[in-house]
């Protein structure tokens, strides 16, 4: 049969379709790189600060709390058993001092509470030296036996002078944990954000699939390997991409583990500061005497609960102190090994098995491939 007169001959529309349905396929390969790329990076740019900032300065802040309650313990148990003999404070004391110094650089380095907390730790410091200059004094007054009263009253000074420094690191330490909680809870860490890149990457794994459907139909081709490739390609995007899944797991492990580790560390601290304010109880009775200071007394015990057993007396609270210090070597190895829990957890959220590197090349070799595989195609539909 022929066409009938002034009919126009039909003009196959496959090589418009081809070129439809590749533009198509490269148009959703450019979106889907957008939008994995930029939650990738929005996830890991957040991991990042947790892991590098946030994370190390709130464990600081701890660390730092802790030597200086054993600074002052350090230091109230050797004036308190003859300055003179022990050498002042004691080198206990020293290096507790020392570290207590290290841990606030440390936290001044990755501080994650801005401007605020860069001056809450230059207070901090301020206060710090203040109290270092009032145990120079109490030294210097229990090496006089007739100012032992005046050492005592000194070391009271510096016992209150220490409680506000703690409180302050405890106030930057909850802006620390306010600058994680944002790094956690953020657009980007939001399970709903998955789907800004999971739909564009389903839907370029569906079209890809049609595609193949369409053309192993038209050229009778079982399958196209170039875009059976891509496919595979647009897998590893996904597994790419779901690493920030991960990563945002990871990151709410991270912010669990600090609030246990919290309870832990507050709970050591109680005790340290304890056995310091009863120890420097029992420093009272020996100068004062327990009727004549008696709201004295009272007002030191009252600041902290009693150790078991309660100690009475400078002998009974150097035992309590011994007893304790087993415990608390005990309670350190704990804490270290929940403060590496955390950290570990924190690096795992900020690894990002350079993916910020790999979606981008893996973009382009899917586009390449789809290219090939349709100029293939293309090739062939012309040949007919």
């Amino acid at each position: 049969m022929t066409a009938a007169a002034g009919t126009p001959p039909r003009v196959s529309t496959t090589r418009r379709t081809l070129v439809r349905l590749r533009g198509w396929l490269l148009g959703l390969t450019a979106v889907t790189l957008a939008t994995s790329l930029a939650v990738f990076l929005g996830v890991a740019g957040n991991a990042d600060a947790a892991a590098e900032r946030s994370v190390p300065a709130i464990l600081a802040s701890y660390d730092a709390q802790d030597a200086l309650r054993n600074a002052h313990l350090a230091a109230v148990g050797n004036l308190g058993k003859g300055g003179v003999v022990l050498g002042g404070p004691g080198a206990d004391y020293q290096r507790q001092i020392a570290a207590a110094g290290q841990y606030l650089t440390l936290l001044a380095e990755n501080n994650a509470a801005g401007d605020e907390g860069t001056q809450d730790i230059q207070t901090i410091e301020a206060l710090l030296v203040t109290y270092t200059g009032i145990i120079g004094q109490a030294d210097a007054r229990f090496r006089d036996a007739d100012l032992g009263a005046l050492g005592v009253a000194a070391l009271r000074d510096a016992a209150s002078l220490l409680n506000d420094i703690l409180v302050r690191i405890q106030d930057l330490r909850g802006k620390q944990l306010l600058a994680l909680d944002g790094q956690v809870d953020n657009t980007w860490t939001n399970t709903l954000t998955a789907a800004l890149w999971l739909l564009p990457l389903v839907a370029l794994g569906v079209l890809l699939a049609r595609t193949q459907v369409y053309l192993a139909r038209r050229f009778r081709r079982t399958v196209n390997i170039p875009l059976l490739m891509a496919s595979v390609a647009a897998v590893g995007m996904v597994a790419l991409t779901g690493v920030s899944l991960s990563s945002a797991d990871r990151l709410d492990q991270t912010r669990a583990g600090v609030h246990v580790v919290d309870g832990s560390r507050r709970a050591q601290l109680m005790d340290v500061g304890s056995l310091a304010a009863y120890g420097l109880v029992g420093q009272v009775e020996t100068q004062c005497g327990r009727t004549a200071c008696a709201d004295t007394i009272a007002e030191l015990r009252g600041s902290f609960p009693s150790p078991s057993p309660s100690p009475t007396s400078t002998s009974q609270a150097v035992a309590t102190d011994t007893a304790v210090t087993d415990d608390s070597a005990i309670m350190d190895d704990g804490a270290v090994a929940a403060d590496d829990a955390i950290t570990t957890a924190a690096d795992g959220a900020a690894r990002s098995y350079a993916g910020e590197l790999l979606l981008p090349l893996l973009a382009l070799v899917i586009a390449g491939l789809i290219l090939w595989g349709f100029q293939l195609r293309l090739a062939e539909y012309g040949e007919r």
